[in-house]
């Protein structure tokens, strides 16, 4: 799972990456994801990327907790 979660959490920031410095100079109307333009209301755009770094965070929340889990054996001899 460890490698499921950093996996997919690097491939949703490269996709995040895409969307923000591809259209750093962009206007509103005139929004692009990899040399296409996108034919949506500029909000439901901003929206969805911010959709998808909830989910790049909560993706790099469960990949931190299952590195960061001590595992029950350890847990019982420590008391």
């Amino acid at each position: 799972m460890k490698a499921l979660y950093l996996t997919l959490s690097i491939i949703f920031t490269v996709l995040i990456l895409i969307l923000s410095f591809g259209n750093i100079a962009a206007q509103c109307s005139q929004l692009k994801f990899l040399f296409y333009d996108v034919k949506q209301n500029p909000t439901i755009v901003f929206l969805g990327v911010a959709v998808v770094g909830i989910i790049t965070g909560a993706l790099y929340h469960a990949f931190l907790s299952k590195v960061l889990a001590v595992p029950e054996d350890e847990e019982e001899q420590n008391f």
